[in-house]
This record gives structure tokens, C-alpha cells and sequence, in this order.
């Protein structure tokens, strides 16, 4: 771990934004990027973050900061990449493909069908469902119109779905997570529903236990980014 190499942690609001500064210098992204945040309150909780270290930097103890970087470094440079990225989750969206086993087959009924119906009334994309793991071609105007959603979002919202849909494997419920209709506690058992499913007839074992548990986490820091932004989490 790298040595703190800072005294004092202090913001200031420019026309580039809200800075975080160590010792009146300020923060930069691992490619050498100053960037301004967009609210206020996002870049006092990164300021936290960076005075709360000890004598060693522990980047694990800065996941604001992390998720931030990412949106500087990655998103805003790849957008269009990104964006194309998560259409293609959409076009292969976990909901839409159900289990051939029937007790798993009517759960998945009763808690992906609702996310489903809501993609087709609130972002008029309707998604056809299949059973078993043969891909299923989506209707062309349904993944346009799922690209109009993703692109009303700007690089710092667009990242935090990005992240949602890499984890959970759903455009839809990424889409709703964004917009306040799911919370992410309820956004992990509906996306890891089969692997719920499964733990509930075999058990399960450290491993997994903790990989579910980094999940949920990390849910959880995108969830209090986007409250700090001002989204709808």
C-alpha cells in the first residue's frame, strides 16, 4: 500500500465542478485526469474518504473514489463503447430466458414478469421470454428504444448503470435501479434469484457466500453515489 503523502483534505466548487484537494493540490484520476464532481455533497463524501486514511492508503476504504475514477477514466472517454455494452446485455437480458425446472420457472414468473411488463409500459420496449439458455433474437424497436433510456443519462449515472448491469446481468432492472423503482437489496434477490434458488435446495459454501456478499457492497456504494448525485437512489 502506498504511504499517506497529505496533511489536509479540503474542497473547493469552480466552474470545472467540485474539487477534492490534498494539501491544496488537486485530486487526480490513475490516468493523471483533474476532474470537477458533480455535486457538492459527492465530493465532501470523497473528501472523506481520502482523510480517513491512515498511514497507508487503503483504496478499498475509498469506493466513492473508485467509483468516480471509473466514470473519469472509463465512461466519459468509451461512451458510446459502454453504451453499446449495455444494449447488448438488454438484447440478452437474464429475465427473459426462464429455467426448464418448473418450481424455478414460476418464481422467476412471479418476480422477473413485473420488471418485464414495466420495460414495455414505461420504456415501450417489450421483451420476448423463452425457457432454456437458446438465445432469443429482441425486437430491433425494443433495443432502440432501450438506447434512447441508457442515453438519457450523463457519464456519471451511465457509469453507475453500467456497473449494475455488469453485476446483475439485466438492462431492466440496471434501468430501474437508476430511476428509484427497485432498491438494491431487492435488486440482488431478483437478479441472483437462480443462485438464491439454488442455495436454498443445496446449501452453500464460503466462497460464494462472500462473492454474493462483495456484490451486495458494492450495490450498496453505487446506491449512497447516486444518492449523492442527486438521482433517483
Amino acid at each position: 500500500m502506498k504511504k499517506r503523502f497529505y496533511r489536509n483534505v479540503t474542497t473547493e466548487t469552480g466552474s470545472g465542478g467540485h474539487r477534492v484537494l490534498l494539501d491544496g493540490r488537486v485530486v487526480r484520476s490513475p490516468a493523471q485526469r483533474e476532474f470537477g464532481l458533480p455535486t457538492e455533497k459527492l465530493a465532501c463524501a470523497i473528501a472523506s474518504e481520502w482523510d480517513s486514511q491512515q498511514e497507508e492508503i487503503d483504496p478499498a476504504g475509498m469506493p466513492l473514489f473508485s467509483l468516480a475514477v471509473t466514470v473519469i477514466d472509463r465512461v466519459t472517454p468509451q461512451r458510446a463503447d459502454l453504451v453499446a455494452e449495455m444494449i447488448a446485455y438488454g438484447g440478452n437480458d437474464l429475465l427473459c430466458y426462464r429455467a426448464d425446472d418448473d418450481e424455478l420457472a414460476r418464481r422467476q414468473a412471479s418476480q422477473w414478469q413485473p420488471w418485464l411488463e414495466w420495460s414495455s409500459d414505461v420504456l415501450n420496449a417489450p421483451l420476448q421470454i423463452v425457457s432454456g439458455i437458446m438465445p432469443v433474437t429482441q425486437p430491433t424497436a425494443s433495443l432502440a428504444r432501450l438506447k434512447v433510456a441508457v442515453d438519457q443519462h450523463d457519464d456519471w449515472e451511465l457509469g453507475m448503470l453500467h456497473r449494475v448491469v455488469a453485476m446483475g446481468g439485466s438492462l431492466v432492472l440496471g434501468l430501474a435501479f437508476l430511476r428509484g423503482e427497485i432498491n438494491q437489496k431487492k435488486l440482488f434477490e431478483t437478479a441472483f434469484l437462480d443462485e438464491l434458488w439454488q442455495v436454498e435446495r443445496w446449501g452453500s459454501d464460503f466462497e460464494a457466500e462472500d462473492r454474493r456478499g462483495f456484490i451486495q457492497t458494492e450495490l450498496d456504494d453505487v446506491a449512497t453515489f447516486l444518492r449523492l448525485l442527486g438521482a433517483a437512489q
